[in-house]
């Protein structure tokens, strides 16, 4: 499909099924647009960047759960671009001037209701997101995983938290996230109610219970809206948390475009401009063809770059050869050498972590993380090291949102702050 035949209606369905020539399109037609108003409005080229991505994957997410009909694509896009931005403003404490009217009369009335829908939607994944983010890692995991719709045995293997008490635990995870996103409000699920909503909605409650509880909901109007609202939040957090080939993919194809039309010069003659635009459009393109994603593997060799030095304690010193073979490349071979010093020396962090870094260059990834995971809980010297490792493993992968997370927990007055610090701007978080 060309983009002179392009309907309101096709935007809709090219963000559903991440079609390039339609992505192309959007940025084509709407991105500077956007970007010309966040810099109007008080923002840099990166916050555009961010609103614009935000407002598409907002559509993307909400088309998925219900039928959205648009008759106008362009105000419709534009509206809740900048009501994104206002409520990114609000929150540190900026205001900007309402509205036109005019902006508001180009859309049909289903449009401007439908647009608030997507809105409201959107603020509470990312409001639900960022409380996520605080949680311990151990909750992190279990909610990544049950939101999953794994089965209860399969969660408690990769969780290593027995099966009994998973129902408890995740309960807790819960009561803490709503703590914070409830405020105490009155009418919030107690402990019980929360424990039997989750088993109720995860499908875990035995037949009779499952009775029980929906004659509860029937007549309890404010139990059954509490419900509700839990499986709304449970819904929009699995959105964002859960691994989904097609949100990764589509959010590859986006930020394959964002150094093409967010970048902070815009000096470059419009010629070049719009053959670097074809040639990264057409990369893209490509890396979706292969289903390789185009940041991951450009962004892992950027910053994957380490060199082994020799250790100051001589009870971490390794056989010199290993370091020969690590900078030079050879990571099978150091392999081999680091596996005898750690038969050896099992304690030697040291070598488990470069032994880690190797296996995530050769793709192995579970044994890389098992190696790097220890090293992580047990080092002091290693452990932010470590994490970015963890987090470049799943860069590799194309798990943005786990590589940000492992990030996340490197602070910044580590030594690597500044490739980490480096690498969330890149990805955008």
């Amino acid at each position: 499909m060309s983009p002179e035949t392009l309907h309101d209606q096709d935007y809709i369905e090219g963000l559903l099924h991440h079609t390039p020539n339609v992505i192309d399109d959007i940025y084509q037609r709407f991105a500077s647009k956007e970007k010309r108003f966040i810099l109007q409005k008080s923002g840099t080229v990166k916050d555009a960047a961010h609103i614009f991505e935000e407002a598409l994957m907002d559509i993307y997410f909400y088309a998925r759960r219900h039928p959205l009909q648009v008759s106008s694509f362009e105000p419709f896009l534009q509206l809740l671009c900048k009501r994104i931005w206002e409520r990114e403003l609000e929150r540190h404490g900026q205001r900007i001037a309402g509205l036109e009217a005019e902006e508001n009369a180009a859309l049909s009335r289903d449009d401007m209701l439908d647009m608030e829908e997507v809105l409201r939607e959107g603020e509470k994944r990312r409001l639900a997101y960022s409380y996520y983010l605080q949680l311990s890692d151990s909750c992190k995991e279990l909610l990544r995983w049950s939101l999953a719709d794994h089965l209860q045995e399969d969660i408690a293997v990769e969780t290593k938290i027995p099966v009994a008490e998973l129902t408890d635990r995740r309960c807790d995870c819960y009561l803490s996230l709503f703590k914070d996103l409830e405020k105490k409000k009155p009418g919030m699920l107690s402990d019980e109610d929360m424990q039997a909503s989750d088993r109720y909605l995860s499908g875990l409650m035995p037949a009779t219970e499952r009775k029980d509880f929906d004659a509860r909901l029937k007549s309890d109007p404010a139990l059954m809206l509490q419900v509700k609202r839990f499986d709304m939040f449970r819904q929009l957090l699995a959105q964002r948390i859960c691994k989904d080939t097609s949100r990764d993919e589509l959010q590859h194809l986006l930020f394959s475009h964002r150094n093409a039309w967010f970048s902070p010069k815009d000096s470059t003659p419009t010629p070049i401009r719009n053959t670097v635009i074809f040639i990264a459009i057409f990369a893209a393109g490509v890396a979706i063809m292969l289903y390789i994603s185009p940041w991951r593997k450009n962004f892992y060799k950027q910053f994957a770059s380490t060199e082994m030095q020799v250790p100051d304690t001589d009870s971490l010193r390794v056989p010199a050869e290993v370091i020969q073979k690590f900078n030079r490349g050879h990571f099978s071979d150091a392999i081999m050498l680091l596996d005898k010093v750690l038969q050896q020396h099992p304690g030697n962090l040291y070598a488990r972590y470069y032994r880690g870094v190797c296996k995530v260059d050769l793709n192995q990834m579970q044994p890389a993380r098992t190696d790097l995971l220890q090293v992580y809980q047990e080092s002091s010297d290693l452990r932010y090291e470590a994490a970015f490792y963890l987090a470049l493993s799943y860069l590799k992968e194309g798990h943005k949102q786990e590589c940000l997370d492992w990030l996340l927990k490197i602070p910044p007055q580590a030594a690597n702050y500044l490739k980490v610090k480096k690498l969330k701007e890149e990805l955008g978080g």
